[in-house]
């Protein structure tokens, strides 16, 4: 049986908002109200939530700019944690920086730039957070946060702690700190001082993004993962599939591998248009695609 919790079940000490719609807090516009939405002030705060959260089950979901989720037109009856912007700005040591979950992965990329250094430059243009891209180890034009992510802070198991990564804690599209097995608070990436070229090829990629995705039309990013030996997008391209719609949903028509929300689209729409292109791409050249688009 669904328990409702009401208002004056969460402590006013923890900050919150309710009943706030998830189409105006994810990208794609979709989605219904979240019961209650929670913006962190403080780590701390963080940890509170959680604790309570558990200790009246109310389910959590975490959220930072919404760029790869699709939320279900019924909403989240609820707890969202909404990073999507810093507790602190980026701490710079020598060839080091830590950034805190919330912090915009384009922005920091482009600081780091400016102060010299290079390994973020191809990440820059990925509408993410810096937590968002450690829990699916976001990558682009050769670049990836695996080959820079040195040591990450965790609220894990209660326990906020940082630890070294290791080289099997992230693959394509994967990672080991990912909710709700952890909650990556802050990251420490390791970089390299800019042989000069840093900044060429941040724009370069940045110019990349422009002329070939959809940046145009709402949507969650690039719809499905890279399938060994293939490109989603070409495949479905090949598979007559450009400009295919349902409701307020279309493959679009610059880039094959992003669906897009042409204006009305919601989640049932845009369910049945990823099915239609999986059975249709699977029927056609026997190759299975799996979503990376994350779900509330």
């Amino acid at each position: 049986m669904e328990q409702k919790w009401g208002v004056t079940d969460i402590p006013s000490s923890l900050g919150f908002e309710t009943n706030v719609p998830l189409a105006e807090l994810t990208s794609f516009r979709i989605g219904g109200p979240a019961r209650f939405v929670l913006r962190p002030r403080s780590y701390d705060n963080i940890r509170s939530a959680i604790e309570f959260a558990s200790s009246v089950d109310m389910p959590v979901a975490l959220l930072g700019k919404g760029t790869n989720i699709l939320a279900s037109d019924a909403g989240f009856r609820g707890l969202v944690i909404r990073f999507d912007t810093p507790l602190h700005d980026p701490v710079y040591s020598d060839n080091t920086v830590v950034a805190c979950c919330g912090t915009s992965l384009t922005q920091l990329a482009r600081e780091t730039v400016r102060h010299g250094l290079s390994g973020l430059e191809r990440l820059c243009g990925i509408p993410g957070t810096v937590g968002g891209a450690c829990a699916m180890n976001a990558g682009a034009y050769g670049g990836e946060i695996k080959q820079v992510l040195r040591r990450i802070r965790l609220l894990r198991n209660g326990k906020d702690e940082w630890v070294d990564v290791q080289d099997d804690d992230l693959g394509y599209r994967k990672s080991a700190f990912t909710f709700p097995d952890a909650i990556a608070l802050e990251a420490e990436f390791a970089l390299k001082p800019d042989d000069g070229s840093a900044s060429e090829t941040m724009q370069t990629c940045m110019q990349k993004r422009r002329d070939k995705q959809p940046l145009e039309l709402p949507s969650a990013g690039s719809t499905f993962k890279r399938p060994e030996g293939h490109f989603a997008g070409a495949l479905i391209e090949q598979c007559g599939l450009k400009g295919y719609t349902i409701g307020g949903a279309q493959v679009s028509v610059k880039h094959a591998g992003f669906v897009v929300n042409i204006g009305s689209a919601d989640e049932h729409d845009v369910s049945a248009l990823i099915a239609h292109i999986q059975e249709t791409v699977k029927r056609m050249t026997g190759v299975s695609l799996e979503p990376e688009i994350k779900r509330i």
